[in-house]
């Protein structure tokens, strides 16, 4: 039961998340963790490149000191220091040992040199078809809002509030204007009538001065 509640619940807010999410901005921060990478993933080759270039480095001072323990054995035999020509011959197999070593651990490096370079170019070509595909749905978000707003304009115009606004007042002022001509035409009776009265009452009191 808690689990069904806790599925129910989490799905709800799942919904009004997504209502809430603003596609665009989530795009443009898409976009901003995708190009965030690359400095992070250049590091990373950069290190391999430099471990690369340091053991060929290496190598090649195993080399030299291979070709100058040559020269040294050669000379100490010339001079009959066989002892010390000895030495020089076991120095000479130590250094050919650790150079051996040495060309094995770069191979390895060059491969992963290559297979980092080529991820590196992998992603960022797929970065930028990616953010190219973001923008283009950025630019539909944008339309899509920019029909909404449309939309809500042109079903507020449809509503007519403006147009209710419109017949409420033309009702209004309509209203005053037949009360206005209605007082009118009560002032203008009345205004007769006074008339009326005060022309007899002087037609009156001629009668009696007469008599």
């Amino acid at each position: 039961m808690l689990r069904r509640l806790w599925m129910v619940i989490r799905s709800f807010f799942g919904a009004l998340l997504r209502r809430t999410e603003d596609p665009e901005m989530l795009l443009r921060q898409y976009i901003d963790d995708m190009r965030a990478r690359v400095p992070k993933l250049r590091a990373a080759v950069a290190e391999v490149l430099a471990t690369e270039y340091q053991l060929q480095q290496q190598a090649e001072h195993l080399r030299k000191q291979i070709e100058e323990y040559d020269k040294q054995i050669i000379a100490a035999l010339k001079l009959g220091y066989e002892e010390e020509a000895k030495v020089l011959i076991a120095a000479k197999a130590q250094a050919e040992e650790s150079l051996q070593d040495t060309l094995e651990q770069l191979e390895t490096a060059r491969r992963a040199s290559q297979q980092a370079r080529a991820a590196l170019e992998d992603y960022q070509r797929e970065m930028e078809r990616k953010i190219a595909e973001a923008k283009r749905l950025i630019g539909q978000a944008q339309l899509a809002k920019l029909q909404e707003e449309l939309a809500q304009a042109m079903a507020a115009f449809e509503v007519g509030t403006p147009t209710d606004v419109l017949e409420r007042m033309r009702e209004k002022v309509q209203e005053r204007l037949a009360r206005a001509q209605a007082r009118a035409e009560v002032a203008a009776t009345d205004q007769l009538k006074d008339e009326g009265n005060q022309a007899g009452n002087r037609f009156y009191r001629r009668g009696r001065e007469t008599a």
